[in-house]
């Protein structure tokens, strides 16, 4: 598993290549579970100033 920072071009290219699986607002954050075709399950938190984290799990 693994977590890294994230500027908020590479949270909306990586919210645009996965399918969605879910989506969640909560205070100024927004979290996504999807599946990218590459990088597998991904978890993105998302601030409201766009960037945020990506956490990249395994299979």
């Amino acid at each position: 598993m693994r977590i890294f920072e994230a500027e908020a071009q590479l949270i909306r290219d990586l919210k645009d290549e996965t399918e969605i699986i879910i989506e969640r607002a909560h205070q100024g954050l927004t979290v996504v579970a999807a599946r990218h075709p590459t990088l597998g399950k991904l978890v993105i938190v998302e601030t409201a100033g766009g960037g945020g984290l990506v956490v990249e799990t395994e299979e």
